[in-house]
């Protein structure tokens, strides 16, 4: 605030706080300089433009002013040296995925060369037989069955034709009715755990049992307990059936396995996975397996060799297969 012209040139001119005159007046009523008489109306206010702040002093020499330009290069400096520092680890890290990328592009050429070539193969496998009438497509290998064996099976068809056609129903044959009506009479102790496959030998008395665990047991319906038992390795036992007085067994490894006086005779692999059924021809010489993989083997029992392979698409491989040699 400035105190308005009076009657002294002395009085112009002086500058005061405001609020600090404006007090000062309250309680005085004179002027703080000249001590003389002075209220509010005696002030003019002044209006002045805004105030420039002043640079700070460590601005104001040459000496601050290199030392401002050292920090801010150091700074600088500092954050060029951290983004070098991340793009150095990002090459790293891009390397290191593109090395991957370009492995796995390669175990993919590897295995659609193998597939394709799988697929090549497949189907050079000519085809034999009598067509298929239910639309199943079917590839069987190129050695066929051998001349004997297409005799045995003939001639086993022969035989049996003219017997089915000649056979009369014997009497005292069980009726539907009876049959439904059997009950149990004689039960025997737990066997095993978890058995998987059963097959009751017509010429005697005998049973054999196929376990999870790979287990084949012969159990005597006289004796009522397990009289021979063996090992069929690798896999639980998936079908059982009797050759005479020879067991055969398949397993969920894909072998198949001929036991003679619980000793094994004969082995065969040619499944790739699980074998679901065997079946015996009448003749007695072939021996049938049908496996997950979708294919069908024919074995020669009089070699104990594999006579053919059937690969098909069917859905009822194992009720085909059934049918196929009960008909011979």
């Amino acid at each position: 605030m400035k105190r308005k012209a009076g009657r002294s040139a002395d009085n112009v001119g002086t500058v005061f706080e405001r609020r600090l005159i404006e007090a000062y007046i309250a309680e005085n009523g004179r002027d703080p300089v000249t001590d003389e008489d002075l209220s509010t109306a005696d002030l003019i206010e002044l209006r002045t433009s805004r105030i420039v702040r002043p640079r700070p002093p460590t601005f104001t020499s040459i000496p601050s002013l290199l030392s401002v330009f050292q920090n801010e290069w150091d700074a600088l400096a500092l954050e060029t040296y951290t983004l070098r520092q991340q793009l150095s680890q990002t090459r790293q890290e891009l390397s290191t995925a593109l090395y991957q990328h370009d492995a796995a592009v390669r175990v993919i050429a590897r295995l659609s060369r193998e597939r394709d070539e799988a697929h090549e193969a497949l189907s050079r496998v000519s085809v034999h037989g009598r067509p298929v009438t239910n639309g199943d497509a079917m590839q069987v290998d190129s050695s066929g069955l051998s001349s004997h064996l297409i005799a045995r099976v003939e001639a086993t068809q022969e035989k049996l034709s003219k017997t089915r056609r000649k056979r009369p129903i014997p009497d005292g044959w069980v009726t539907p009715d009876a049959l439904n009506s059997f009950s149990p009479i004689e039960r025997s102790n737990t066997l095993y755990v978890d058995p998987r496959a059963f097959a009751l030998n017509t010429r005697g008395d005998t049973a054999l049992v196929g376990c999870k665990d790979g287990r084949l047991g012969v159990y005597s319906t006289s004796e009522k307990a397990i009289v021979q038992e063996m090992d069929t390795g690798t896999g639980s036992v998936t079908d059982v059936l009797w050759l005479g007085e020879r067991a055969i067994a398949s397993t969920s490894a894909g072998n198949v396995k001929i036991y003679e006086n619980g000793t094994e005779v004969t082995s065969f692999s040619g499944h790739a996975g699980e074998v679901t059924a065997l079946a015996i021809h009448p003749s007695g010489d072939i021996l049938a397996s049908v496996g997950v993989d979708k294919s069908y083997i024919f074995y020669d029992l009089t070699s104990n060799t594999i006579a053919t392979r059937i690969l098909t698409d069917a859905g009822k491989m194992r009720e085909n297969l059934m049918i196929s040699l009960a008909n011979g």
